[in-house]
């Protein structure tokens, strides 16, 4: 037998089976506190089977090589029938687990798939990083196959650690206990508090790992250093780390994802590259070197300018002699000067002349070859500024072109509720401020160039052009395109803008800060404009336009420069759009499918001169639809989505695709739904969610489906009267506001149909419920429950769907409390262990000092009039109360609520209620908005009005209207 075994007692990982290719089960078990560690070769399938740690002997682990003594500890330890499984039953498969288990230590724990942890290794350690070994190396660790790897590769490794501060020698001693953590189980993008814990554990356990092998290792000399170096690193992390332990994990999950990388790349070199993200840290220093060759060659360049002025310096003074000696020369040939001297001093002159003209001789040829060095030194200067500028290009490609972009891609996507550091700017401001300081010490380089040549005129040799004023405007357009495309909206206005109602918006220039720009702070203006205007002005220069198509209040500013941070930005706190023009209708289109924009401009000048260099500078912001009422913003969420997910990048304002890709919009649907309620959907709810708009059953494959943007909010669902998305956005908005604890928790299953609720129940315990979303009430969440009749025959009943209405009356807890016919959680969690965190109500006493009887609310559900039988929705037995089209009649969440006094009577005051301020009533339209009215779904709109006055009247109102119809 061959390879490594080791434990760590290290709280519990999930499990998880199918780790490597060989298609053997291998997990990581929760048994008493113990993980076993998979990644051991066994000769006959290359795995080691999950076991028990009482299969182990005291000293069997924590070896280099797995050498058993003993009939009992021998291979037969490792076989797959001497080994425990993760369960009793020793089944081969674990499922989903916790990691966060604290049960008895003679039981292994058990979860239901509430706890929201995959059970694929796609997620975990080994296959972690998306990439499986290689059959060859499936015995053998990471760091084991990364010490093979070529000198280049290892170089790239050292580098990664050395920029992570980690040390490599950490990396190498402790290389085992690294790869056994799970680290792909927590998210450190966003972390719950479980993960947080999971993550104070891990570091605490790598501090006390590095300070006990300080500890273990052996006095002898050659030791010395490598004590002081886990102590330091200990002391250091305990430092760093200890208040932010979520740190250190992304700098592991990194450095392991990069080397997997760097295997991959080397084992596998005819497959396909691996698109992995570079590490911020890595594409620091990449940039920042990038620019740090151009700044060297940047310095060497100025040496060769003042190395040419001092050239034209000394060819001026030695012209300068030149020309004395030619005067000199003229004046002895002149005849007057000559009739004055005697032939002695003619003779004299004579002999001096002869000297003048050898020297001038001796100068003409310094001067020529003075010439020809000043020559060659401008053009070879004309050459190094041409490279240099190529350089620049590319570095001005790599910072402006690719991660500017990539940064407001990022942004973008960051208002459908993606991750977004936004840190990433401070980075980008760095680099651009860097880059520029280069390209304008290049433009001074040039412009010296120009007063040199300028000032000596030399004709340059045949077939040679003069590149210098050339070399002025390619520099100079460098220029204009960083300080231009750096002007950039850093804070976002809202995407869905209300009219008359407050917004802000913060604009930034990135190179600010340089060029002495700050100095003189510039205005700023913001403006609205429609997608044609925007069409007009990215077509070409001076296509500004001239009428704005609305009126925005407190518009204009001055940028302020914070000294500190070295921003030049401005922050508009206080802007109301007062009015908008809307462009004429096209189609089917609805006004919250049009899509205006936030234009800001200013304009500000550079160099010593006013007239040297004047910019002027305009960007815009992300689409952006006007709305007048509360009622249009589901239907402007939904274009602002679209819009956010599936733009191309350089695209002509607002084009997006008509329609697109089943998996890419149910990840949309993902990201937004985990960024509103903090845990996203589950396969099986993505797969139901593709069920609603396609047809067929979830086992489909629905990857290949196209979704068009008529099917996702134009067109009403089949015998439904709402769209996919007007469904959707109210289920998830009522989680947000009403259900985000118990979904966070996994106790929602949610996106689940009544058939599969059904078949779940039907196999469980008497009083077993769930809780999904209906699919008839858009924002309403029924309880299925599984029940006897007076036959004693099992059925499946459904309550009425509460909705928001609902819950501000009485949360969900608190109704499930108060429902005895409820007992557990699908599939066996007791509802109190379930839900009593989340009640809130508190216990009213029966009589207080100032004399007045107390009261609560309480849910109840009447089935003694369903004839011992639940009623189906599809065939109803009896009326349903409130709602047109419900999952079931078994009750109205408006009329199950009581409020009463003691002896059972309601009062009421009628004087209370002023119809213009009932909820749902009150209407923000002007008559200037009459005809957007066609955008607004009136019917839902009124239902919602007469909802809103019968949860807000008693009941014994006009006879009871409790019982009002919302139908109508």
């Amino acid at each position: 037998m061959e390879g490594a075994c080791s434990y760590t007692a290290l709280h519990s990982p999930p499990c998880s089976t199918n780790m490597y290719n060989t298609g053997q089960p291998s997990c990581e078990i929760v048994y008493r506190r113990v993980k076993i560690e998979p990644d051991i070769c066994y000769q006959s399938n290359g795995y080691m089977p999950p076991m028990a740690p009482d299969r182990f002997s005291e000293n069997s682990c924590r070896q280099s090589q797995c050498q058993y003594s003993g009939p009992d500890r021998q291979v037969n330890c490792l076989t797959q029938e001497n080994s425990t499984s993760c369960y009793p039953d020793r089944t081969n498969s674990c499922s989903k687990m916790s990691p966060h288990f604290s049960g008895p230590p003679d039981s292994p724990p058990s979860y239901p798939s509430h706890s929201g942890y995959d059970n694929s290794m796609s997620s975990s350690m080994s296959c972690v990083f998306g990439m499986q070994r290689s059959k060859k190396n499936q015995g053998m660790s990471i760091w084991a196959r990364t010490q093979k790897l070529p000198q280049d590769k290892l170089k790239h490794v050292s580098n990664l650690y050395e920029g992570s501060q980690i040390p490599i020698e950490v990396r190498h001693y402790f290389a085992e206990w690294i790869e056994e953590q799970p680290w792909g189980q927590i998210d450190e993008n966003n972390p719950s508090q479980q993960d947080q814990m999971f993550a104070q554990q891990i570091v605490q356990k790598l501090i006390e790992e590095l300070e006990n092998r300080a500890m273990e290792l052996p006095q002898q000399n050659q030791y010395f250093l490598l004590r002081l170096k886990f102590q330091d690193v200990a002391n250091q992390f305990r430092t760093q780390y200890s208040q932010n332990p979520m740190e250190l994990v992304q700098i592991f999950k990194r450095n392991l994802a990069m080397e997997e990388t760097l295997l991959h790349q080397h084992e596998n070199p005819d497959a396909s590259p691996i698109e992995a993200p570079m590490p911020a840290f890595d594409k620091d220093k990449l940039i920042m070197a990038k620019i740090d060759g151009v700044g060297a060659k940047v310095n060497d360049s100025d040496k060769l300018v003042k190395e040419l002025t001092q050239k034209q310096e000394v060819f001026t003074i030695n012209y300068q002699k030149q020309l004395q000696i030619n005067s000199q020369i003229n004046q002895t040939q002149s005849e007057r000067y000559l009739a004055t001297l005697s032939p002695e001093e003619i003779q004299r002159v004579t002999e001096a002349r002869k000297t003048l003209e050898k020297q001038k001789k001796d100068f003409e040829t310094v001067l020529s070859k003075g010439a020809q060095t000043i020559i060659s030194a401008r053009l070879e200067i004309a050459d190094t500024l041409s490279k240099n500028f190529d350089d620049l290009e590319e570095v001005r490609q790599l910072v402006v072109d690719q991660e500017l972009i990539d940064w407001k891609r990022k942004q973008q996507l960051a208002g459908n509720g993606a991750p977004f550091n936004p840190s990433l700017l401070e980075n980008l401001q760095k680099w651009v401020e860097s880059t520029v300081d280069l390209v304008w010490r290049s433009r001074q380089q040039v412009l010296k160039l120009e007063g040199l040549c300028s000032r000596i005129p030399l004709q340059l040799p045949d077939g040679k052009e003069d590149v210098v004023s050339k070399l002025n405007n390619k520099i100079t357009g460098i220029l204009s395109s960083i300080v231009t495309s750096t002007f950039i909206v850093e804070h976002q206005p809202p995407q869905v803008l209300k009219r008359d109602s407050r917004f802000s918006a913060r604009v930034r220039l990135l190179v600010g800060g340089r060029l002495t720009i700050h100095l003189t702070p510039p205005t700023v203006t913001a403006s609205i404009i429609s997608e044609a205007q925007a069409k007009l002005l990215l077509r070409g220069p001076n296509r500004h336009p001239d009428n704005c198509c609305g009126k925005i209040l407190n518009n204009s500013g001055l940028m302020e420069f914070h000294q500190q941070k070295g921003e030049l930005s401005i922050e508009f706190r206080n802007m109301i759009l007062k009015s908008i023009k809307r462009a004429e209708k096209r189609g089917t289109e609805a006004v919250t499918e049009e899509k205006f924009c936030i234009l800001f401009q200013s304009s500000f000048h550079l160099g010593m001169t006013v007239n040297e260099l004047q910019f002027e500078v305009w960007t815009i912001s992300l689409p952006v639809v006007v709305t007048v009422h509360g009622n249009q913003e589901c239907n402007a969420v939904a274009t602002v989505l679209w819009d956010n997910q599936f733009s191309e990048p350089g695209r002509m304002p607002f084009v997006v695709p008509e329609q697109v890709p089943w998996p890419e919009l149910v990840k949309m649907l993902d990201v937004k739904f985990r960024s509103l309620t903090e845990r996203g959907l589950t396969h099986e709810n993505k797969q139901y969610l593709a069920t609603k708009l396609f047809g067929g059953t979830i086992d489909d494959n629905f990857s290949s489906k196209m979704v068009s943007w008529s099917a996702f909010n134009r067109d009403p669902l089949p015998n439904r009267s709402h769209t996919f998305w007007e469904w959707f956005y109210q289920a998830m908005k009522l989680t947000k506001e009403h259900l985000r604890g118990p979904w966070k928790e996994g106790f929602i299953n949610g996106f689940i149909s009544k058939q599969d609720s059904q078949r779940l129940l039907e196999k469980c315990h008497l009083g077993t419920f769930l809780l999904r979303f209906s699919d008839n009430f858009i924002g309403g969440i029924t309880i299925a429950w599984l029940a006897e009749d007076r036959n004693g025959k099992k059925q499946i009943w459904n309550l009425q769907p509460f909705s928001a209405k609902d819950f501000q009356i009485l949360g969900l807890a608190e109704r499930i409390n108060d429902l005895p016919q409820l007992h557990f959680l699908y599939p066996d969690i007791p509802k109190q262990a379930a839900f009593a965190r989340f009640m809130t109500q508190t216990t009213h006493h029966t009589a207080t000092a100032d004399g007045y009887v107390q009261h609560k609310i309480q849910m109840r559900c009447d089935t003694a009039d369903m004839n011992g039988s639940p009623v189906a929705s599809e065939n109803p037995q009896t009326p349903q109360p409130g709602i047109s089209d419900h999952d079931s009649p078994l009750m109205s969440p408006s009329n199950a609520v009581n409020s009463t006094t003691g002896d059972g009577t309601n009062y009421m005051d009628m004087d209370q209620y002023d119809l213009q301020e009932l909820p749902g009533i009150g209407m923000d339209y002007t008559a200037d908005n009459v005809f957007e009215l066609n955008d607004i779904n009136l019917s839902n709109f009124l239902v919602e009005a007469a909802m809103n006055f019968s949860n807000n009247v008693p009941s014994n109102l006009n006879g009871n209207i409790s019982n009002m119809d919302s139908s109508t």
